[in-house]
């Protein structure tokens, strides 16, 4: 096992460093910049989408490999305890995503090097995009054989809203054409109803029987194209699945593709499943370009926007803690 610090680029908010953290298995680069997975090669195969340049990543809207925070996903508005926060709206706006204009994603982390692990910090001011508190988030990615371990840690000194998680886009066959023949299971019945602005109604949604269900094992292309109120506006999958979970760390997904499998499980009650809908003209790494259904991401976090409809958030002084495994092996 290994750590390499390396320069990887100059960028607008500054120099981002790389290191790679790699064994016998797996090799995996990580930036500065917004903790960005910038690449994940397995068996010779760099299973995720990014580029060359921390410019290119600030320059993307895509959110490729990066950790988001304070609060993945979106938001219409935030209220904790009838107290109205006023969000930035970075979306149209219409509501907040990803954590605002300069969410985590766009900042640079603290890393500390370990033998088999990189230990991430970042924080966010009080007020910051308009979140209450003064934040600290500390992200720890461990190699341990062909499993990532990413485990995540908050604390803030005012009651506020936190939702964390990594948001790299994955395609198993190895990075620059579709995922459409890949087959995927999400073990979950419902989805989360979402409005005209794809954000969470509080209701959800059976999935059993509808182009939403992939509760036995099917290729990500076969229903993609089929309508469905939740399926239709986005142009494919994003889409909030409530896991069933036995306990607290279990699978949230198992995707196939021609060589390799990845799953993921999670202490987290939710899975965002997402397609690359959208088809920007930049290219990526390796010159490769962005075609439409390029990757999949399998994003664990909370159901989004409860905050504003159960009530659940993150106390002043407590400990937010979660896990995420993302295993890898052969078909």
């Amino acid at each position: 096992m290994s750590v390499k610090k390396f320069f990887f680029s100059e960028s607008k908010v500054g120099a981002v460093d790389g290191y790679v953290l790699e064994n016998e298995q797996v090799s995996l680069t990580v930036l500065s910049l917004g903790g960005i997975i910038q690449k994940y090669i397995y068996r010779g195969k760099d299973i995720v989408c990014g580029f060359d340049t921390a410019d290119e990543y600030l320059e993307s809207t895509c959110y490729y490999g990066a950790l988001i925070g304070r609060y993945c996903n979106r938001l219409k508005e935030l209220t904790i305890e009838g107290v109205s926060y006023p969000l930035t709206m970075n979306e149209k706006g219409k509501n907040q995503l990803h954590g605002g204009f300069v969410g985590m994603d766009k900042k640079i982390w603290d890393v500390e090097a370990k033998d088999n692990a990189l230990v991430l910090t970042c924080t966010a001011k009080d007020g910051e995009e308009g979140f209450p508190g003064n934040i600290t988030v500390k992200v720890t990615y461990t190699l341990k054989g062909t499993d990532l371990v990413m485990d995540y840690e908050a604390v803030s000194d005012k009651d506020t809203a936190v939702n964390l998680t990594n948001h790299s886009y994955f395609n198993l066959d190895g990075i620059g054409g579709n995922i459409l023949n890949h087959k995927a299971y999400i073990p979950s019945w419902f989805i989360s109803e979402c409005d005209e602005l794809h954000i969470p109604t509080g209701k959800q949604l059976p999935c059993w029987g509808t182009a939403l269900d992939f509760n036995l094992p099917k290729p990500i292309g076969q229903d993609i194209k089929k309508d469905h109120p939740q399926l239709t506006p986005w142009g494919g999958y994003d889409n909030n699945y409530i896991l069933r979970k036995s306990e607290k760390l279990s699978l949230a997904a198992r995707i196939e593709g021609k060589e390799i499998v990845l799953e993921v499980l999670t202490d987290q009650p939710c899975l965002q499943f997402y397609t690359s809908n959208d088809t920007p003209k930049t290219p990526m790494k390796y010159g490769l370009p962005q075609v439409h259904h390029r990757a999949f991401c399998v994003e664990t976090q909370a159901e989004p926007n409860a905050v504003n409809f159960d009530g659940k958030y993150l106390k002043a002084g407590e400990v937010f803690n979660s896990r995420t495994i993302f295993r890898l092996s052969d078909v």
